[in-house]
């Protein structure tokens, strides 16, 4: 198996891969990766009934009313994040990653960057802090080269 040079495409919701072409002058989607639930509603991730009420967290035993706790929908982004970077994990291990770029929206870019090992970590060449999902090829490319 070749190894090959790839590009990921993420925000929130969406996460597309890349392989380059022709000594990186062209792309080919090779598909998408992992299920996005940003657009959800929170009440969607969590329960199946809207308009579940529960006491204020100072009157909830062993909850601090000064802590945050992330939102649901937060807290699938950070899934979702995870599993990108777990089948990129799975690439590497199969030995058909040489080398990835990563445009993905700055939160998300954070989320990908904090889940992935340092095996991983070291095949990142460029990276890129810009929303590219529905962008077309030559404009994916352009923002590679300027990085």
């Amino acid at each position: 198996m070749t190894k090959q040079i790839w590009l990921l495409v993420a925000n929130g919701s969406e996460a597309l891969l890349y392989k380059y072409l022709d000594a990186g002058t062209r792309l080919e989607e090779l598909g998408g990766v992992g299920k996005g639930t940003r657009r959800q509603r929170n009440q969607d991730l969590v329960t199946d009934r809207p308009g579940v009420m529960s006491a204020g967290a100072n009157h909830i035993h062993g909850k601090d009313a000064m802590t945050t706790e992330k939102s649901p929908s937060e807290k699938a982004k950070i899934d979702f994040a995870k599993q990108i970077v777990d089948d990129l994990d799975y690439a590497r291990r199969q030995d058909k990653l040489h080398a990835i770029d990563i445009i993905a929206e700055p939160s998300m870019l954070g989320l990908l960057r904090d889940a992935m090992d340092n095996n991983l970590l070291k095949l990142v060449d460029k990276s890129v802090s810009k929303d590219g999902i529905g962008k077309s090829d030559v404009e994916l490319l352009a923002l590679i080269k300027k990085a």
